[in-house]
């Protein structure tokens, strides 16, 4: 269970202690911890000492706390916070907090101020190319079928796609291997691109001398993929040498990832990499425009989840609300029905993909990327996506008007 942080603030010292003797008594109670204050100086330095450590999920103070706090930092910080009325002073009813009322009634308007469901922004700056990363908080929860299911059904509908996976350990070279070993292009030069290509930026990296910035390549995107029929998309052949990935840098993918969306040659980037904390995963969650967030029906993903969720948003609020808003919480290997819990209240599910039970005996590649059932989801999960931007994709000359998907 994840636990709430909340600060309490009030000069009545005798109110601060029947608040927690209910909190502490009580089964709501369990699931938030309280600090509380009764004197300024130490509250303002507790308050002062948030940076790098896990915020508050809330702050509930009487005026002559929350004032001085507000206009000293407070108002930019992020954390939510209600004032404790007595019913005098002037504020906004949705930061009201009346002082005196029976104490569950004042524990269920702490819970809910804590967690206030999120509105996703729709809007997306314009961009040519819209890169999607397919993302978990939990291995095995299928993110390499998902993407390239996705870079099918988007190559299918006529857009130009690019999968790029970023694995450590590769898991999409069982399924694309044959179609890889039926390209025209030699293969001692088709194996090695992405290698020759991080190297390559890496080396315009220096050139230009400027952090964050590659001089132009002298050589096209073209050099470096793979045209994969089954896969209607463009590939990297899978590296070879694990050192490369492991050494690849939050900036590397990040510059990387812009290359290939700045090449002007693709409409949509299907990224795959780790459910980890590493530089890759960080540098895609950094710069991906849309995010297909895979749960599995289960208390360990669901909890892994949560836990995420968490420790970013007491670390790196900012960077959170910009995941979330750009993500789409999708379970994975649905039967039927969600049976577990979300691990929050302000969470929810936007689509669902069926579980497969003949994938666990594959032994060609046309049968994981041709189920009709699936693709037929994944089709539908792509539309949401897309169509997002869709006046974008228009506006950068990639659709024609009336352009989209046929569900």
């Amino acid at each position: 269970m994840i636990v709430l942080k909340a600060v309490l603030a009030s000069k009545d010292k005798e109110y601060i202690s029947a608040w927690l003797d209910f909190v502490q008594g009580s089964q709501p109670g369990s699931g938030i911890r309280f600090t509380a204050f009764s004197q300024w100086e130490p509250f303002r330095d507790h308050m002062n000492e948030q940076e790098g450590r896990e915020l508050p999920d809330l702050v509930v103070a009487e005026p002559e706390f929350l004032n001085n706090w507000l206009s000293n930092g407070g108002e930019t910080s992020g954390i939510p916070w209600l004032t404790l009325s007595e019913g005098l002073d002037e504020v906004d009813e949705d930061k009201r907090l009346m002082k005196y009322q029976p104490l569950p009634a004042l524990l269920d308007a702490v819970l809910n101020a804590c967690h206030q469901p999120r509105r996703r922004k729709v809007h997306r700056p314009g961009q040519e190319t819209l890169s999607i990363a397919v993302v978990s908080a939990s291995g095995g929860s299928g993110k390499t079928a998902v993407a390239m299911h996705m870079a099918k059904q988007l190559g299918i509908a006529g857009y130009a796609v690019l999968y790029l996976n970023l694995e450590t350990l590769d898991s999409s070279m069982p399924f694309l291997e044959k179609g890889l070993s039926r390209s025209a292009q030699r293969i001692a030069d088709a194996e090695t691109g992405l290698s020759r290509l991080l190297y390559d930026l890496k080396v315009g990296r220096k050139e230009s001398g400027k952090q964050g910035q590659v001089q132009s390549l002298s050589k096209g995107v073209d050099s470096y993929v793979l045209r994969h029929e089954a896969l209607k998309s463009d590939v990297f052949w899978p590296l070879s040498n694990r050192k490369e990935l492991l050494q690849m840098s939050h900036e590397d993918t990040k510059i990387l990832i812009r290359y290939l969306a700045d090449c002007g040659q693709y409409d949509v980037l299907i990224l795959d990499g780790d459910s980890g904390w590493d530089g890759r995963s960080e540098g895609i969650l950094d710069r991906a425009d849309a995010f297909v967030w895979l749960i599995e029906d289960d208390i360990s993903s669901m909890h892994r989840w949560g836990q995420w969720m968490q420790h970013m948003e007491r670390t790196r609020p900012e960077f959170l609300d910009s995941v979330l808003d750009r993500a789409r919480f999708v379970v994975n290997k649905y039967r039927d029905s969600v049976i577990n819990v979300l691990p929050r209240p302000d969470l929810h599910l936007d689509a669902v993909l069926p579980y497969i039970p003949s994938w666990k005996q594959l032994s060609k590649e046309e049968v994981m990327l041709s189920s009709p059932i699936f693709q037929r989801e994944v089709k539908r999960l792509c539309a949401m996506i897309v169509q997002d931007g869709e006046e974008e994709l228009k506006q950068a000359g990639r659709m024609q008007k009336g352009d989209g998907w046929s569900l």
